[in-house]
């Protein structure tokens, strides 16, 4: 007599699959940050620093961001961005300013020295890149890109 199907077993096997994804993407982030953090330990600068610098480099924040903003651009805590935050500005990486837009606000920008390490940075960063996608084609690469956004998309959704 044959197998008779079980509905559960259907279950059973999209979450062991879902489940092996998604952990593998966890674990994935993890070693990324650790591997990562090890390329620029010589210089005392973790993935996560990297990140506020990068977030802050970019052409339209040249002028800084609200905490606030950092935090959404990022996905970050506020706990986990202040932390960052006050360790550059302990360094001398970024600093906080009133907003002219709003005087009440203030806003985190790049310093001098926050400029010059990121441009030193970049080079260091795209080379961590590059071996953490060696043997990725570009297609491969922006069909990557598209599924994490993808995910990305539908965890903000179900948040």
């Amino acid at each position: 007599m044959g197998h008779v199907h079980n509905p559960s077993e259907d279950i059973e096997a999209v979450f062991l699959l879902r489940n092996r994804l998604l952990f593998r993407l966890f674990k994935t982030t993890n070693l990324m940050h650790r591997v990562g953090t090890a390329w620029t330990a010589d210089i005392d600068l973790t993935t996560q620093q990297w990140s506020v610098l990068g977030g802050l480099a970019r052409s339209s924040s040249k002028d800084g961001l609200t905490v606030k903003e950092l935090i959404k651009f990022l996905e970050m805590t506020r706990q986990n961005a202040n932390g960052v935050i006050e360790r550059l500005e302990r360094e001398g990486l970024v600093e906080r300013v009133k907003d002219t837009r709003d005087g009440r606000a203030r806003l985190v920008r790049l310093t001098d020295k926050g400029w010059t390490v990121w441009s030193d940075l970049k080079l260091r960063i795209s080379e961590f890149y590059g071996a953490a996608l060696a043997g990725f084609s570009e297609e491969e690469t922006t069909q990557f890109q598209h599924l994490l956004d993808r995910l990305r998309k539908n965890l903000i959704a179900a948040g």
